[in-house]
C-alpha cells in the first residue's frame, strides 16, 4: 500500500485564454477545475495504475468535500484530517503558447497544534501497513519548516520506505531524516545543490543525481521535463529515460505522476530501470492532459514502449 500524505493540497482551478495580457482584461476561453497537491495527485495515478494508495493530510471547509468527490470517483481511499480553515484554492493561467503555466497559489489554512497531533495519529495506524509513504508539496502555515523532517523520522520508524517531494527549506530539513527517495526537478536539485548554473541535459542530470545521493544515501530522481528523467540508486546505480515525444498541454502534476508510476511499478515488482520507464510514461501521459487532469492507464500503457531507459556513463572530468 501506498501512504501519501498532503499537507497543504488544493482545489486547482486552470483558466485558458488566448494570450496573457497584464494589466488588461483577458477572456477566458474555458476553465478547468479539479482536484490537487502531490500527494493527491500520486495517489490517484498510482490507484490509476492499479497499485491501492490512502491519501491523507488536511482539508477543510467546502473544498474539502469537492476534493473528496474527485477522490470518490476515482476510487481512492482517503482519510483527511478535518481542519478549521479552509483547503486553498489555486489558479493557473494557460495563455495557448506552450509556456509552462503562470500559477497563483494561495497559502492555505492555519494548522493548529491539535490538528496536527490528529495527522499523527493517523501516520501511527497506517505507516506500519505501508510498504512507502510519500511527502509532497508546501507547508501550511502553523507548521514549521522542519516539519517534514520529523514526520519523515516517525514513519521510518514504523518501517515503512519514504518518499520526499518539496523544495527549499522543508526539503533541506527533510533530507537529514534520510528518506529512501527524492525526486526533486532540475530547478530544484540546482538549488540544493546551491549551483550557479543550470542543469542543462540528461548527462549533466545524472551527475546532479549522484552528488545528491552521496547526501542522502538513498534513491534520487531527477525530473527534467520534456527530455524526461534520471535516477541514481544507492548502489550508484545510474540510469537516463528520455521521454516519449508527446504535444504537451500542461504540466501540472507530471512530476507527481513520475513518482506514482515508479512506486506502482516496485508495487508490481518491476526492478529499477523499469520502474523509471513506468515514471516517464505516467508523467509524459498526465502532461497530454489539460489544466491538473491525470494521465490515464490507456495513455499511459500506449507511451511506455517509447520510453529509452539506458545505464548512465559518468561524464567525463573536467
Amino acid at each position: 500500500m501506498i501512504l501519501t500524505v498532503t499537507l497543504n493540497p488544493s482545489v486547482d482551478h486552470a483558466l485558458f485564454v488566448d494570450g496573457l495580457k497584464l494589466c488588461d482584461t483577458n477572456r477566458v476561453l474555458r476553465t478547468e477545475v479539479d482536484a490537487g497537491g502531490k500527494g493527491v495527485n500520486l495517489s490517484r495515478v498510482a490507484v490509476e495504475m492499479g497499485a491501492m494508495s490512502v491519501a491523507t493530510g488536511f482539508l477543510g471547509g467546502g473544498n474539502a468535500g469537492f476534493i473528496r468527490k474527485v477522490l470518490v470517483r476515482q476510487h481512492v481511499l482517503h482519510d483527511f484530517v478535518d481542519v478549521h480553515g479552509e483547503t486553498r484554492t489555486n489558479f493557473s493561467v494557460e495563455d495557448g503558447t506552450g509556456a509552462p503555466p503562470t500559477t497563483f497559489n494561495e497559502r492555505g489554512p492555519t494548522i493548529s497544534e491539535d490538528e496536527y497531533e490528529r495527522l499523527i495519529e493517523k501516520l501511527d495506524h497506517y505507516a506500519p501497513r505501508a510498504a512507502w509513504v510519500a511527502f509532497g508539496g508546501s507547508i501550511p502555515q502553523g507548521l514549521q519548516a522542519e516539519t517534514y523532517r520529523d514526520l519523515v523520522r516517525r514513519v521510518r520508524k514504523h518501517g515503512a520506505r519514504v518518499v520526499l517531494d518539496a523544495d527549499g527549506d522543508p526539503m533541506r530539513f527533510g533530507i537529514e531524516a534520510r528518506p529512501d527517495f527524492i525526486k526533486p526537478n532540475a530547478r530544484e536539485a540546482e538549488r540544493l545543490l546551491g549551483l550557479t548554473t543550470t542543469i542543462p541535459d540528461l548527462a549533466s542530470a545524472v551527475e546532479a543525481a549522484r552528488r545528491l545521493q552521496v547526501q542522502t544515501e538513498g534513491l534520487v530522481v531527477i525530473s527534467c521535463g520534456e527530455q524526461g528523467a534520471v535516477a541514481v540508486d544507492r548502489d550508484g546505480s545510474a540510469w537516463s529515460g528520455e521521454s516519449p515525444r508527446v504535444e504537451v498541454r500542461s504540466t501540472i502534476g507530471s512530476g507527481d505522476s513520475l513518482i506514482a508510476g515508479m512506486l506502482a511499478a516496485f508495487e508490481a515488482g518491476r526492478g529499477f530501470p523499469e520502474a523509471l520507464a513506468w515514471g516517464i510514461a505516467a508523467g509524459a501521459a498526465t502532461a497530454t492532459t489539460d489544466g491538473s487532469e491525470i494521465g490515464r492507464k490507456p495513455t499511459i500503457d500506449a507511451l511506455l514502449p517509447s520510453v529509452r531507459v539506458t545505464e548512465a556513463t559518468p561524464l567525463p572530468p573536467r
